[in-house]
């Protein structure tokens, strides 16, 4: 089954716990902080494997998440890192956000995309000593991985595409022209998914894929060639396989004209395409009249016209040999051709923001989340470190700018805080000596 729509949900793994412990030595029954900090949580990457076709694994399993970091530990051990989590999609991927914006773009085998990272470490007390006080009893909270949703889309990476009516006989001509072996019928829609084959030439090689069968208004969602067109997108070259049988019903002239105009209204860059129209069936002696309507067509679109059977043979070397050029020619310079993998623009710090909702203000931002998700909230010191750290984010001033009162409710991370303005609490922690660890009167 081939299947080139998925969405699924990635998680990055949790940050380890910080330690909190103290050394223990003879004679000095409480040394100083020990505690290690936590490893970081491991990332879910999205890699680009030549071993995928299509996207159906992703729909048999949808939630991936990475190890967790591994809790510090005394002795200023530091915890483990969480291993990454590698999910394979095949070539030509590209990862789009919830709201539609592309992320990534995976075309080349081995490209990567790194879709959750895991979350920091907390700080073991041996690190929060001095900023915390001389001998912090407390240490953080690994960090909660990313997660998000994302809507993966498969379109095929091939050099030749080759589009034609129902029937018109894509499959067959693919079959003969590379190791490609799709079924194949004397019925309309016989192909129901894109194939990819490989042409072995004498110079180069090149890839070439059939996408099932167009028909009038597909770029509006009629017939099964809409769900394919994106595999169109990425091929240098487009053939136009026209089908020559005299019992169609059709005039070859005018499929040609409406194969044209399907592919530009679904998207116009790709008229911009080194094209090439292909009789086929000629075995069956299509009317001489129909023939020459086909190449009086091609020659007032600037397109070549070739003339082969599928089924004999006739005329395929002529075909390959036309093919080979029209790739050679393009070389590096095909629509996708040296196209790297985008990032979306995330960055580690982003400016906090106040709402309000309802009777309550949300405070956003990913260092203010950070510091309340990392908080031990069974901890009093570990609390009250918070709020001296909350204020000296500012978070108070954008409260106030927003127009909060006191004992207004603030929500950060899903805590919620009573807002309560102290201006000369702030002014004496700021102006408080920091403790040297060791001091007489903590031990």
């Amino acid at each position: 089954m081939f299947i080139d729509e998925a969405r699924i949900f990635v998680e990055g793994g949790h940050g380890g716990d910080g330690c909190a412990s103290f050394r223990r030595e003879k004679y000095r029954p409480r040394g100083g902080p020990d505690g290690g900090n936590g490893g970081d949580g491991g990332r879910v990457m999205l890699g680009a494997s030549p071993g995928r076709r299509t996207l159906i694994e992703l729909h048999r399993k949808r939630h991936y998440k990475a190890k967790r970091g591994v809790k510090g530990g005394s002795g200023n051990k530091t915890g483990g890192r969480g291993d990454d989590m590698t999910v394979a999609v095949p070539p030509g991927t590209v990862v789009r956000d919830e709201d539609g914006h592309v992320l990534a773009d995976l075309v080349a085998p081995g490209q990567s995309y790194i879709a959750a990272r895991g979350g920091r470490g907390g700080r073991g007390n041996a690190s929060l000593a001095g900023e915390a006080g001389g001998l912090p009893r407390f240490a953080e909270k690994g960090e909660p991985g990313e997660s998000r949703s994302l809507n993966l889309e498969l379109k095929l990476v091939a050099d030749v595409a080759i589009v034609g009516f129902p029937n018109a006989g894509k499959s067959s001509l693919i079959s003969r022209i590379s190791a490609a072996r799709p079924k194949i019928a004397d019925y309309p829609f016989t192909t129901t998914e894109p194939h990819l084959g490989v042409v072995r030439g004498e110079e180069s090689d090149y890839v070439v894929t059939d996408v099932p069968g167009l028909v009038p208004g597909a770029h509006l969602g009629k017939g099964m060639g809409v769900g394919f067109l994106r595999h169109i997108e990425r091929a240098s070259i487009i053939v136009y396989l026209i089908d020559m049988a005299p019992d169609t019903g059709r005039e070859p002239a005018e499929d040609l004209v409406t194969l044209e105009e399907e592919l530009g209204l679904y998207q116009p860059r790709l008229l911009e395409r080194e094209r090439l129209v292909v009789a086929n069936k000629m075995d069956l002696a299509p009317p001489p009249a129909h023939l020459e309507a086909l190449a009086r067509e091609s020659r007032e679109k600037g397109l070549e016209l070739i003339e082969i059977s599928a089924i004999t043979g006739d005329g395929l070397k002529n075909l390959l040999n036309s093919l080979a050029g029209k790739v050679s020619d393009r070389g590096s310079e095909g629509p996708d051709a040296g196209i790297e993998v985008t990032y979306s623009p995330r960055l580690e710090r982003d400016a906090m923001r106040v709402s309000r909702r309802g009777d309550r203000f949300l405070v956003e931002g990913r260092d203010v989340e950070r510091m309340v998700l990392m908080t031990d909230w069974n901890n009093e010191e570990a609390r009250a470190h918070l709020s001296l750290k909350i204020r000296r984010a500012g978070v108070e001033d954008l409260l106030a700018e927003a127009g909060a009162s006191e004992g207004d409710e603030a929500e950060i991370a899903g805590k919620v805080f009573e807002y309560i303005p102290d201006e000369s609490a702030w002014r004496k922690e700021e102006e408080r000596p920091s403790r040297e660890s060791g001091g007489k009167g903590e031990r």
